[in-house]
């Protein structure tokens, strides 16, 4: 039991390092810098996370069930592919970039620094994905750690003791070589895992197949996104970037839920659950979607409690009263996150299944719901409208996904000794 326990708790706890160390930079930030450039922190650091989705195509959600699928020695296969098709994506997507300070969404002086942070960062994920999807999440996280975590360490204490590196752009300059030295080391790892590397000839076939798929899934994945990316652009419209600084960081407090629900639950089964149902182990792979149920609403539960006990603690440390004024926020911010984390359990059911036609009505459907609730209270509390308009996007998108699971748990007579393979629509 041990032996099996002990990766999961080392796993979890280099994550829990990685995510905590952005958490203390945010939380630092907070106390040296005007909330007007917190907020700023946000709207880039947001911005990126969406523009790296933009320019991978969502191709990742094709290349790794079809890793899952393939025995050991064609995953070199898959490699090379979606190397290709990622070359392609960036050809074509990445100029589209410039839109962003065209329109004046960021300020110019930070193009250099976007750019080179949404490269590297993508590349990072994707070899984090390929880890996990590899079932090596320990390595996973120690590559995650460096790219998120370690760099964090070296620049804290430099912030703390000198006043002239209390900016943005210090911060900055510790990120990129520790995205850079993350995709050095998982690059050399899943090189070995694959190792002989085989040349394959070029299927174009399988990488329109992945395009096709991908870009269903990115409509959807851009929709669920959008969520928690123009959310920040739409708190600095309705009450200003000052204010957008409170929300940044008790958006960011609160999402260390999902954070810590991704390594300590999610990345743990969600291959598991897929490997079962493609092989055809029903029951394995209900009572992996049982243990996943659980494990998320029972750490989501633990992780609120312990947010809203130590929150007050926090912005007392802090010592800026617009914070503390705003408190109210975090506790629906909090309600937000626990109900993004719920709605993941049929998510991945529908991933598993290759439902991907569900996922896209779920979550194009749930931006429709997110600006219909925003609009409607923009006038009577515009500083929580945004708050608000997730919590009723996150409810939809959870009642949408549960439906359809269930739907296709009757469909595919869940009680019977076989499973046919995934077709990609309901």
């Amino acid at each position: 039991m041990l032996k099996h326990l002990l990766p999961r708790i080392l796993n979890v706890g280099l994550r829990v390092m990685g995510m905590g160390s952005r958490f203390v930079l945010l939380i630092l930030l907070a106390k040296l810098l005007d909330p007007a450039d917190v907020g700023l922190f946000g709207l880039f650091v947001a911005t990126v996370s969406f523009s790296m989705l933009v320019i991978g195509g969502d191709y990742y959600t094709y290349s790794q069930r079809e890793l899952l699928s393939r025995p050991r020695e064609e995953w070199s296969f898959v490699l090379q592919h979606q190397a290709v098709a990622t070359g392609l994506l960036y050809i074509f997507l990445l100029p589209s970039q410039l839109l962003l300070f065209w329109f004046e969404l960021l300020p110019g002086e930070l193009l250099i620094w976007f750019f080179a942070l949404l490269i590297v960062e993508h590349i990072a994920q994707e070899i984090n994905r390929l880890l996990v999807a590899m079932q090596h999440p320990l390595i996973a996280s120690w590559v995650l750690f460096i790219r998120m975590g370690a760099w964090v360490w070296v620049v804290l204490p430099i912030m703390w003791i000198i006043p002239e590196a209390q900016s943005l752009h210090t911060v900055f300059i510790a990120w990129l070589p520790g995205a850079l030295l993350a995709i050095f080391i998982g690059a050399i790892v899943i090189y070995r895992e694959i190792s002989p590397w085989r040349r394959w000839p070029l299927d174009r076939t399988w990488i329109r197949r992945g395009f096709t798929v991908g870009m269903l899934f990115l409509l959807a994945t851009i929709c669920f996104k959008a969520l928690l990316t123009v959310d920040r652009y739409v708190v600095e419209h309705l009450v200003g970037v000052d204010m957008l600084g409170v929300y940044v960081l008790y958006i960011g407090i609160a999402m260390t839920v999902v954070n810590f629900l991704d390594p300590a639950v999610f990345s743990f089964l969600y291959p598991r659950i897929v490997s079962a149902y493609r092989q055809g182990d029903l029951p394995l792979y209900q009572k992996l979607m049982r243990e996943m149920t659980w494990s998320t609403i029972g750490v989501s539960l633990i992780l609120v409690i312990i947010l809203a006990a130590i929150a007050p603690f926090m912005l007392e440390w802090i010592g800026r009263a617009v914070y503390a004024e705003h408190l109210p926020l975090l506790w629906l911010l909090l309600a937000v996150a626990v109900t993004y984390a719920v709605a993941m359990i049929p998510h991945w059911g529908l991933y598993a299944r290759g439902a991907d036609r569900s996922i896209v009505f779920a979550h194009i459907s749930s931006l429709v719901v997110f600006c219909i609730a925003v609009i409607l209270l923009a006038k009577h509390a515009p500083f929580m409208a945004t708050a608000y308009g997730l919590l009723a996007a996150f409810t939809w998108i959870g009642i949408i996904k549960f439906m359809f699971y269930q739907r296709l748990a009757r469909q595919g007579n869940e009680s019977s000794q076989t499973c046919p393979l995934p077709k990609g629509n309901v």
